[in-house]
């Protein structure tokens, strides 16, 4: 049996076993009042993914949970009848500050609404203890830590591992803030963009520090003498001093029983079921897996576009997990723009984003896709961790733009150049011959640094991108954005200083762009559909994808071909730097077809 066949075999197994065990027996018809109150219970662990799932034929119960999932339902909780409340249980998250901040606001509603949300853990990292705050009451389980170990930033330089393979990284930037090529050039960091990272960073913590103190009714002074003295204190002592409000074990029974009573049922659903599907043979599955979605309005809907990862031209494409990250496809957004402004039924769009940016060609492409169907339909974007560079360039179009405090805005520069070889082929002992013809033939030339006429030919056309991008930013926010020389060179901004200099316009969730969407356009609820687009990868398209060569799929797992190095570094990095080093990796690839981007630094690390 061929490879092909087995992993055929293996999918139609795996399927078999995953529908049959999703078909659920239709439950009684039961009086709510005669119902039993209910908990929700909700568990915590590793990564949420943003946006939808890839695949088509993966459940979230195999994949992992997605952030929309988690806030349908916390959003649960809060509106239906039976729910007591909520018991959340971090087991080693791995949250950005913006989900953090997104799951915050829900947990904050619940209780609104007269639930109790009580949170409970092993031990709290920081940002662990930033989602617990947010709760009724922070339990710890006896013998625990809390490390409040404040936040660091890691920036990697790569121009010393450069020259000991010969590689030069010649690179010119617009915008004295934009760093984007610094770590490919320089050693340490420039003392403008020590300001930009800095003033950025200063404002991150001071977030962070204020939704700790408000939320624990303490003074910011208070929390960081937290942060001194935690990482010493024993478990009884982190509950004298009002770090955790209980210790208990891990039943958690005498706990929940203060808080609820005794008399309810767990809920691990809380509304959301993953939807039954027919399992009548392996043939019928497979041919259900090979079947391509094609979501499509049937009555008033509004459109949410996933759009993750650096800016590409053509197709968008999905990460290999390992090397490269999700991309953003110029021709894939346009062809989906397209389709809303086609179909009556699509009322509008919004654009759930998170991109460093990257090609300036692809951004502008977008850019004028978004604009193009503004002029009929209204074009939200509701940022996530980023809407930097070339993200925030095709942003400015839309009508809104909706962020989260934590989320980074702005960057607007460009970088530019080529990575030249020649130092690299010496040492393998590779010799080039180079022929030419005409004026700047060899300007991009694999082995040599650019001349000074090259250079300045280089810096003159990069000029031309960066008016290009100040005038979109002009164009798309208007007189929302009194000064936009004030925020450009490369400038970095949280999402609450980018609502209040004009880059972005409210501090809010997807949800809520949603739902001041529909209110516009007097869409009640329930009277609309949500569709997610694009629609996820089907299985006849993730193969065609695998077996194209100029495309590979990188295997990780134990005896591939991956070098030991790589794996290694995954492995010490960490799962939140690994994604930042892959989007790193995904926009120097675009070097290779164009000189011009419009990309922000990503190795950064936030802990």
């Amino acid at each position: 049996m061929t490879t092909t066949l087995r992993a055929l075999a293996l999918l139609m197994s795996m399927g078999a076993m995953v529908l049959a065990g999703s078909v659920r027996a239709a439950e009684p018809k039961v009086e709510t009042a005669k119902l039993p109150p209910l908990v929700g219970w909700l568990e915590l662990h590793g990564e949420l993914h943003e946006g939808q799932l890839p695949y088509a034929w993966l459940s979230e119960q195999d994949a992992g949970p997605t952030l929309a999932t988690v806030l349908k339902q916390l959003q649960g909780v809060r509106s239906g009848e039976r729910y007591r409340g909520l018991v959340i249980y971090l087991d080693e998250p791995l949250l950005s500050l913006t989900q953090i901040d997104a799951l915050g606001r829900s947990i904050a509603q619940v209780r609104q609404a007269g639930k109790k949300v009580l949170v409970f853990a092993e031990g709290y990292t920081l940002r662990d203890y930033l989602l617990a705050s947010y709760a009724d009451q922070v339990m710890l389980q006896h013998k625990g830590s809390v490390l409040l170990e404040g936040m660091s930033m890691e920036e990697m330089y790569l121009t010393g591992l450069l020259e000991k393979i010969g590689v030069r990284a010649d690179l010119e930037q617009i915008g004295k803030y934009k760093g984007a090529q610094e770590q490919l050039t320089r050693r340490t960091p420039s003392e403008f963009w020590s300001q930009n990272i800095d003033s950025l960073m200063d404002d991150l913590y001071g977030q962070v520090l204020d939704a700790i103190a408000a939320n624990r009714g303490v003074e910011r002074p208070r929390v960081e003498q937290w942060m001194r003295q935690c990482l010493t204190m024993t478990d009884e002592q982190l509950k004298q001093a009002g770090i955790v409000d209980a210790l208990v074990d891990r039943d958690l029974v005498e706990a929940t029983e203060l808080a609820y009573g005794d008399d309810f049922i767990w809920d691990q659903e809380m509304g959301v079921v993953e939807p039954t599907r027919p399992a009548d043979s392996p043939f019928a599955i497979f041919s259900m897996l090979m079947t391509k979605p094609q979501p499509a309005p049937r009555r008033a809907s509004l459109a949410i576009i996933h759009a993750n990862g650096p800016i590409v031209s053509g197709e968008s494409g999905v990460g290999d997990g390992f090397l490269m990250s999700d991309m953003i496809g110029s021709r894939t957004l346009g062809e989906i723009l397209g389709d809303i402004a086609d179909d009556d039924n699509f009322r509008g769009a919004i654009i759930q984003l998170d991109s460093p940016g990257g090609s300036a060609l692809a951004s502008e492409v977008i850019w004028q896709a978004i604009h193009q169907t503004a002029q009929d339909k209204p074009i939200y974007v509701s940022v996530g961790p980023m809407a930097a560079s070339g993200g925030y360039y095709l942003a400015c179009a839309a009508d809104q733009i909706y962020v989260q405090p934590q989320s980074i805005l702005g960057s607007i520069g460009v970088v530019g150049g080529k990575l030249a070889l020649g130092g690299l082929y010496t040492k393998l002992d590779i010799t080039v011959t180079q022929r030419q013809r005409g004026p700047m033939a060899g300007l991009f030339n694999s082995v040599d640094p650019f001349s000074l006429e090259q250079r300045a030919a280089v810096r003159a056309m990069m000029q031309v991108t960066y008016d290009q991008f100040l005038q979109r930013v002009r164009e798309g926010r208007g007189t929302r954005l009194p000064d936009a020389e004030a925020v450009a060179e490369g400038r970095l901004f949280s999402g609450q200083a980018a609502v209040d200099n004009g880059l972005a316009d409210k501090v809010g969730t997807l949800a809520e762009a949603v739902s001041d969407m529909a209110a516009k356009l007097n869409l009640k609820e329930g009277e609309y559909d949500v569709i997610h687009l694009p629609a996820p990868m089907s299985l006849e398209d993730f193969f065609n994808d695998l077996f194209q060569v100029q495309s590979p799929r990188v295997d990780a797992s134990p005896g591939s071909l991956v070098p030991a190095e790589l794996v290694l570094a995954r492995r010490l990095l960490g799962p939140a730097a690994w994604t930042s080093v892959q989007r790193t990796l995904s926009g120097l690839m675009l070097l290779q077809q164009e000189p011009v981007l419009m990309l922000m630094p990503q190795t950064l690390v936030i802990k």
